[in-house]
């Protein structure tokens, strides 16, 4: 439902230098073949396979040939032209010995020590690419490697989906600042910076809206606020305490909804609606809840608006540790630390207090997902995992 309400946005033209982890709005074609030409693979002497047949033979140097340089000679029978890596090949030539299998002899010549198949050490003219080929599909999202791509065809304004403009507005009369000193029955607010910095890794413009009490008044002014945004991102009240106010107050405000809760664990108090053009979530209070719900829902619509292809995370089969439980009846999310060994991914289970465990949260760099007909996995079993962002910055030591 979540993807299916998130249109893709208007595509726009970004320099190459900023476009990194945008998404291509359109296919990229290669504007000449690539190689653009005969390209030698190696340090050495182009020749002809068939004069070096039976090796060792003795050619004439008529000339040399560096990248960056068009050939001015042609090799003829029992010719060769020394050659550096990337450099055209000549005309006449159609393999290249590498140098070291070379020896350099008086009066111009040099000695071919071995045979040297038809083609060897050359990349043919177009081997890689053809002109008019895609080289880069829509809807990929640009990394170091596509940018390289970008720039070889000459693709220095390429056209990508704007990215979304969320406003992030974090609720509760028991949450202060940051840089506060919480008095008896407050708490720091921990789920605005973390949900800000999930929906930036996942490519948004993010403003955020601070803090709202629990009044309708001043909840609904803050809301308000909100409403410009591509998506609004709403963290607490949206319960069903006596104070959790967002539902009705977004309702008051024209706001309809799709679903307001999930079978997940944790999360299950989560609303996905929209208010004109706006799409708006609502996120559990407690500090895990917010930051998986957002990971699960809020992140494949933002790169959907963007016009990634595909929004989601791939799952990805672990084996576990130690064992675990799933007595929730939903489909649940464990926190796990996971690492690559010898071939297998391993998963040791991460123990957590509950969804107010942030801390316990922060050291997983996976989540096991347990479905919600399976209440109980061993260790040794298999189970499938959502790999996080940090699983990249694996720091070495046993799981």
């Amino acid at each position: 439902m979540v993807l299916r309400e998130s249109l893709p946005l208007p595509a726009e033209e970004v320099a190459l230098a900023d476009a990194l982890q945008r998404v291509l709005a359109e296919d990229v074609h290669a504007d000449a073949d690539l190689p653009p030409f005969d390209r030698a693979a190696m340090d050495g002497y182009a020749l002809r396979a068939e004069d070096v047949a039976l090796a060792p033979a003795r050619l004439s140097v008529v000339g040399g040939v560096r990248a960056g340089e068009w050939p001015a000679m042609t090799v003829g029978p029992h010719q060769a032209v020394r050659i550096m890596t990337g450099a055209p090949v000549p005309g006449g030539a159609n393999a290249v010995q590498p140098v070291e299998t070379t020896r350099t002899l008086a009066d111009g010549l040099v000695e071919i020590a071995g045979a040297v198949a038809p083609g060897a050490n050359v990349a043919p003219r177009g081997c890689e690419v053809r002109r008019g080929d895609v080289v880069l599909p829509r809807g990929r999202r640009l990394d170091p490697a596509a940018l390289a791509v970008l720039a070889s065809v000459g693709c220095v304004r390429p056209r990508v989906g704007r990215r979304p403009r969320v406003a992030v507005l974090v609720t509760g009369d028991e949450v202060v600042d940051a840089a506060s000193t919480p008095a008896p029955a407050q708490i720091r607010n921990s789920n605005g910076p973390a949900v800000a910095a999930q929906l930036r890794l996942a490519g948004a413009e993010v403003a955020t809206l601070g803090l709202a009490p629990d009044r309708r008044e001043a909840l609904a002014a803050a809301l308000a606020r909100g409403f410009d945004a591509d998506v609004l991102v709403v963290s607490g009240g949206v319960s069903a305490g006596d104070y959790d106010l967002v539902e009705p107050v977004l309702l008051e405000a024209g706001a309809s909804f799709f679903f307001t809760r999930v079978a997940i664990k944790p999360g299950a108090p989560l609303v996905f609606g929209r208010r004109g053009a706006t799409l708006v979530f609502g996120l559990p209070g407690n500090p895990v809840s917010a930051q998986v719900t957002s990971e699960l829902f809020v992140r494949p619509c933002l790169l959907r608006l963007q016009g990634a292809l595909p929004p989601l995370r791939p799952r990805a089969t672990v084996e576990l540790l130690a064992p675990v439980g799933n007595r929730s009846g939903r489909t649940s999310h464990a926190p796990a630390l996971v690492r690559a060994r010898e071939g297998r991914l391993l998963a040791r289970p991460l123990r957590s207090l509950g969804s107010g465990d942030l801390v316990a949260h922060a050291r997983a760099n996976a989540l096991v997902v347990m479905e919600a007909g399976r209440s109980h996995a061993a260790a040794g079993e298999t189970a499938p995992a959502l790999l996080l962002d940090s699983f990249l910055e694996d720091d070495g030591e046993p799981p």
